[in-house]
């Protein structure tokens, strides 16, 4: 519980600044704090358990951003089929990769994000149902094998359609329903999951309960504070943001091949 705890204050927030799903805190905090579970790639089940811990915060990042006025129904809709297939897939795909492979993932999608939010764009023109049918898979795919929400991959693509508050806001509900969609559909349907959670299970509750308790005043906190700023400072603060997060896990993963 103590875990949830840090990690729903943490994670909400920068679901409610940023529109991620929080599996940037989630996974390292799990996967560090987490008992030991059975298979050959440690990283699985923080990845499960931080996707479920994405499913609620995104929801409360979602409602939060949704009475600011900053939600696009009609884009989350055109995505979710695409995100919610690839994020099944990419979960499944966890048993099965390399740890060392998920940390530089991570570790490349996150300095891909910090340049790209250095870069002016933003528009209001919605894309074509085919351009983001072919985009949204590919997100769902790389959400599930990191344990993400895609807000990280979300959001810098919307803001090339959207205002950057709508942007927030919509990958935010995209990312709760695609990763609830994922946990769902992996534990219903892969017999591999259920063996490897058993001994953690109650962990896993007390870490799910804190995130909970602690999550949504941080996602209002932080989408206020998203409100208040100016697009400019906005990006700023992410581009720091995800260039530290890159740098920790691209060390993350040199330190995995190394052993």
């Amino acid at each position: 519980m103590l875990a949830g705890l840090a990690g729903g204050a943490l994670g909400g927030a920068m679901a409610g600044l940023a529109g991620i799903g929080g599996g940037l805190v989630y996974v390292p905090l799990f996967y560090a704090l987490m008992p030991p579970a059975a298979g050959a790639n440690a990283l699985s089940a923080p990845v499960l358990a931080s996707l479920g811990a994405v499913a609620l915060t995104g929801l409360f990042s979602a409602r939060a951003h949704a009475r600011l006025g900053h939600v696009r129904t009609d884009m989350a809709r055109l995505l979710l089929p695409g995100l919610m297939l690839g994020a099944a897939l990419g979960l499944w795909s966890t048993l099965r990769v390399p740890e060392a492979g998920m940390f530089l993932g991570l570790a490349l999608l996150d300095g891909w994000v910090a340049w790209d939010y250095g870069k002016r764009v933003g528009g209001t023109a919605s894309p074509g149902p085919r351009a983001a049918a072919m985009l949204a898979a590919p997100i769902g795919i790389a959400s599930g094998l990191l344990g993400i929400g895609g807000g990280t991959m979300l959001a810098p693509l919307l803001r090339r359609f959207l205002s950057l508050r709508e942007a927030v806001g919509t990958s935010a509900l995209c990312g709760a329903l695609m990763a609830g969609a994922a946990v769902v559909a992996n534990l219903a349907l892969e017999d591999d999951w259920r063996a490897l959670l058993g001994p953690v299970a109650p962990w896993l509750v007390g870490a799910w309960l804190g995130v909970l308790l602690v999550m949504p005043r941080a996602v209002r906190a932080g989408a206020r504070l998203h409100a208040r700023a100016s697009e400019d400072a906005a990006r700023l603060a992410l581009r720091l943001l995800f260039a530290s997060l890159a740098a920790a896990f691209f060390c993350a993963g040199l330190w995995k091949l190394s052993i």
